[in-house]
């Protein structure tokens, strides 16, 4: 599979996410891949790319996990196929060569996955319940903010109107030239919210920030980044991470400064990027994994996601 074809392929399935995309998953496997790869493919029969799932064999203590490529870090995990592409075809491409591994485990599909369908004889599936993800519906017309509940409306006038009593308080989306400094204050910030608690945080891996730096470029170039910041006098005190596809936008990780008393910075960097989604027409706003009660006080309701492990019969 090439690049080319890869980005074809993606760009051709309306389930894609921005966690299936060459710019996430090439920079995730530079950075942080390891293990024989294994990728699985089907072609049509002009020799086109009609379906495809990078995976990797991973040794998890002499058990031989085939894994997609992006486990761990891609809050959505999945194929891509072209419509028309029938997903039973999946499984004999996964299996074809079984002396390489043990067994297929799959995290955070969601329930409409196609690789849910059931796998073929000599083989058991065995699911279970993975990730809350909660989804928010966006208006078709009019600003998301007007189908909150009155007071997760009032905290979002109330916090605007705080920050704004300290002046000079920005919301906006960075451009492709400010990248760079919305990522060091995101690792920064991130950091300082940690270190609070005695605690590093995921964020202080060099190998995971090198992940996010190497996958942003391309994911930019793509038009499928979005971040968000809040500026205060000048300064960073929020950035949200965000990813988005066209049909969905999605928040992925969010920091911001603690360090000033009375402020909710976050709540204002989540509308600017929630207000964004909508004014580009988006259909849902996806908060990702956890289930953390700010995201249903947005009106997110949960949306489970699905771990599956296929072993021989």
């Amino acid at each position: 599979m090439t690049p080319d074809e890869h980005w074809a392929l993606w760009r051709s399935d309306p389930r894609a996410t921005p966690f299936q995309s060459p710019a996430w998953l090439d920079a995730w496997w530079t950075h942080l891949g390891g293990g024989p790869r294994y990728d699985a493919e089907i072609r049509d029969a002009d020799g086109r790319l009609a379906a495809a799932l990078p995976l990797f064999v991973w040794d998890d203590a002499g058990t031989r996990r085939l894994v997609p490529v992006g486990a761990g870090h891609s809050d959505y995990c999945d194929a891509l196929l072209t419509p028309g592409t029938a997903p039973e075809r999946l499984w004999p491409a996964i299996l074809r060569s079984p002396e390489a591994f043990d067994e297929v485990l799959l995290p955070d599909l969601r329930p409409d996955s196609p690789l849910l369908t059931p796998p073929p004889a000599g083989w058991t599936a065995t699911d279970e319940t993975a990730e809350t993800c909660p989804v928010l519906a966006l208006p078709r017309r009019g600003s998301p903010l007007d189908g909150l509940t009155r007071s997760q409306r009032r905290k979002v006038v109330h916090d605007r109107h705080r920050a704004a009593s300290l002046g000079d308080v920005r919301e906006e989306l960075v451009e492709a030239h400010e990248i760079d400094g919305a990522l060091d204050a995101l690792f920064d910030l991130h950091g300082a919210r940690w270190a609070r608690d005695g605690q590093p945080g995921v964020l202080a891996d060099p190998r995971i920030r090198a992940f996010h730096r190497a996958a942003a470029p391309g994911l930019a170039e793509a038009g499928l980044l979005r971040i968000a910041v809040v500026r205060q006098a000048g300064r960073i005190v929020a950035v949200l991470y965000g990813l988005a596809d066209g049909a969905r936008w999605h928040s992925y990780i969010n920091a911001v400064d603690m360090t000033v008393p009375g402020q909710s910075f976050g709540t204002l960097a989540f509308a600017c990027l929630i207000e964004a989604a909508a004014d580009c027409g988006a259909g849902e706003f996806h908060f990702l994994r956890g289930d953390e009660p700010y995201k249903s006080r947005w009106g997110a309701v949960p949306t489970r996601t699905v771990r599956r492990r296929v072993r021989r019969a």
